[in-house]
């Protein structure tokens, strides 16, 4: 049922400190550096990585934006899904690590198959794969 992806967005998250953020997606979510700028401080102010054609970037903005520097255990605006190909194995890739698991793997009535974990500022990051058809449950009409 799933098919090998290529991503067309790609997230670019501003942040107060680029560190913990990048180390998170290497050491947690088994990203591999791509680049990174370091600024005149010594600090990132820019870093890529990548993992099975996923991209994420990140960057300390040149001038305050609000809310860049709020670290939150109850999320952002913004939740980024990648549609990964393997989505048990990265599961259980992740959890190994010692990951916590934000939203528990699960499949839904849309079709796929889903988890989500929380980056060090809060954003929900999910994982999917469509595994099955769009069937919706009795007293949800979709259009």
């Amino acid at each position: 049922m799933s098919e090998k992806i290529t991503p067309h967005v790609v997230p670019s998250f501003s942040v107060e400190s680029i560190e913990p953020m990048r180390n998170f997606y290497i050491e947690k979510l088994g990203f591999t550096h791509m680049m990174a700028i370091t600024g005149k401080d010594g600090k990132l102010d820019t870093a890529v990585v990548v993992r099975d054609g996923m991209t994420v970037m990140m960057g300390r903005p040149e001038k305050r934006i609000e809310g860049a520097e709020i670290k939150s255990k109850q999320g952002r605006a913004v939740d980024i899904y990648f549609y990964i190909n393997d989505v048990d194995a990265y599961h259980a890739e992740v959890t190994a690590r010692g990951v916590e698991i934000f939203d528990p793997l699960t499949t839904h009535w849309w079709g796929d198959r889903s988890f989500a974990v929380k980056d060090p500022y809060g954003y929900s990051i999910w994982f999917s794969q469509t595994v099955g058809e769009f069937q919706p449950p009795p007293g949800i009409e979709a259009t």
